[in-house]
């Protein structure tokens, strides 16, 4: 009885040991494993590329495949942040020169509807950062609380 337990034992770490090292010895995983890294670091560019070269060197390997799906879902929640920060800054400057334009006016309007529409696009996963969501719905409610602010009516 005690013997059984350790052949089973035995043949669970033979069989772990030898994924481990095809997984190691083999390009694509040696791929997904550093893209795996470069996604957790926050080094999105990087991880995607990578990503995309051990999906393409091998269309079953499920990790290099999320982590590129992934990948793609950060760097739209990095790109909408990054957008959201140019816009306010626009946005600042044309405050900081009064008095303001119907031009300008309208276009503040335009870029608020535009960040609350693209907000509105972004689907996180379970997997998305939850700082990138954070900040991304922070972004949305700044934008949300300047187009109330300046372009909806108060009965």
């Amino acid at each position: 009885m005690q013997s059984s337990r350790m052949v089973y034992a035995l043949l669970a770490l033979l069989l772990l040991a030898g994924m481990a090292i095809f997984a190691w010895t083999n390009p694509s995983y040696e791929k997904a494993f550093e893209a795996k890294w470069h996604y957790l670091m926050g080094e999105y560019d990087e991880a995607y590329t990578l990503a995309k070269e051990a999906y393409e060197l091998d269309r079953y390997n499920r990790m290099a495949f999320t982590v590129m799906t992934q990948t793609e879902v950060a760097k739209r929640f990095i790109d909408y942040i990054r957008e959201g920060e140019a816009y306010l800054r626009q946005i600042e400057t044309i405050a900081d020169h009064p008095p303001i334009s119907d031009a300008d006016r309208m276009r503040i309007k335009l870029m608020c509807e535009v960040m609350m529409e693209r907000y509105e696009k972004l689907a996180p996963t379970k997997l998305t950062e939850k700082e990138l969501v954070e900040r991304a719905r922070d972004m949305y409610e700044k934008f949300q609380n300047l187009y109330r602010s300046l372009f909806q009516r108060h009965p």
